[in-house]
């Protein structure tokens, strides 16, 4: 088999989607729990999870994020990614009947056949969700299938949006925290607290636990950096904030 790890097929697989006429799919990687979620420019959703065979794992991982065929937030698709020459066929025959799409990757030559709205005639079961996945406002810059992945959380953004405010002011204070809808107490915490008291400034400046999601998020960190002017324009110019000692003096 071609591929050594997850991450190695789901990386191929990525590939081949974005060759696709058109473009129609954007993909989030490691999103709302799933390995891949792709997004159809139409609005509608499929949910992957990926293994290197078809076994009964991927088949309950595919369905584990639901309780009821009728009133389950998702997407409105859900397929199981796997080497064509891992397939097992009395679970494709189940995976059917359950609603899961199956997704056999070659090893060269894929022609993917993934759902088509656009067309009268549809194979793949719609789930028709009560509500899609909850999308974050910037396209991952992570790649699925790994173990223990890197995601760009709703925190994360956060998080990160935090630490530009860090970089740009040089301090930080617990209102930063509450207008940025983010919990202090990992941050400031006294022993392992990503960031260090500094109360010459009124806050907390950056420490040697502070995370570096520059590193961690190239793409996404420059894309929040970027709308800095639209989510943080405001607390950067907050009139309430203590001076340091030496400008108050």
């Amino acid at each position: 088999m071609k591929w050594a790890t997850e991450a190695e097929m789901v990386g191929d697989f990525c590939a081949e989607v974005d060759k696709m006429r058109e473009k129609p799919w954007t993909i989030y990687a490691e999103t709302c729990g799933w390995d891949l979620l792709l997004v159809h420019r139409d609005g509608f959703q499929l949910g992957i999870e990926a293994k290197l065979s078809l076994n009964a794992k991927v088949v309950e991982q595919a369905l584990s994020r639901t309780t009821s065929f009728y009133d389950s937030a998702g997407p409105d698709y859900r397929a199981v990614l796997v080497p064509e020459s891992k397939l097992q066929h009395h679970l494709v025959t189940i995976c059917g009947a359950l609603g899961i799409g199956v997704i056999a990757l070659r090893e060269r030559h894929n022609h993917l056949r993934l759902p088509d709205q656009s067309r009268c005639w549809n194979d793949w079961p719609n789930w028709c969700p009560a509500q899609r996945c909850e999308l974050p406002d910037y396209v991952p810059d992570v790649c699925g299938g790994h173990s223990a992945p890197l995601k760009l959380t709703e925190w994360k953004i956060r998080a990160i949006k935090l630490c530009i405010l860090l970089e740009r002011r040089g301090f930080v204070t617990r209102t930063d925290f509450k207008d940025l809808q983010i919990s202090p107490t990992r941050w400031t915490d006294a022993f392992y607290g990503f960031l260090v008291r500094a109360p010459e400034r009124g806050g907390f400046v950056a420490g040697p636990r502070t995370p570096d999601f520059r590193r961690e998020h190239p793409t996404n960190f420059a894309e929040i950096e970027a709308d800095f002017d639209r989510w943080g324009a405001k607390l950067l110019a907050r009139s309430d904030l203590v001076l340091p000692l030496a400008e108050s003096a």
